[in-house]
């Protein structure tokens, strides 16, 4: 996590190109156990308002968590922590992670669904947050 003392807090980095591909065994064992990490690091590092920032660029579509998995992941954070999240933006969506968006936002909040935000590259990112390189994965 890095932070930023322009009203952002903490600017959290999940690289969907270092997560397991779905077709390794016991799959579901392992994104259950991801889930109680993320949820569990959230909690002890995030004091105030957060950015998630999701960078799917590099990641093969196997990498990409099912919506039902973000939404149990979204579902395990506490009120706090779902109202501190100031925004998740996805950096480098690809027409499917585009459509799994636009398909489940009536299933969403629809404040939920407001803080979601699309970055077509890095420099878009860094025009939203303030991001320095060294935290981006090399494969991004």
């Amino acid at each position: 996590p890095g932070y930023h003392g322009e009203g952002f807090g903490a600017i959290l980095l999940f690289a969907a190109c270092h997560l397991p591909d779905s077709s390794i065994p016991r799959y579901g064992y392992v994104m259950e156990n991801l889930l109680r990490y993320i949820v569990g690091t959230l909690e002890r590092t995030v004091a105030d308002h957060y950015v998630l920032v999701c960078l799917s660029g590099a990641a093969a579509r196997g990498q990409i968590p099912s919506f039902g998995w973000m939404k149990r992941c979204y579902q395990a954070m506490d009120r706090r922590l779902r109202n501190s999240l100031q925004a998740v933006i996805i950096v480098h969506p690809t027409w499917y992670v585009k459509a799994l968006v636009t398909l489940s936002r009536p299933f969403l909040s629809p404040t939920f669904s407001g803080k979601v935000r699309f970055a077509a590259s890095l420099r878009e990112l860094s025009q939203l947050v303030p991001l320095e390189p060294a935290h981006v994965p090399e494969p991004v």
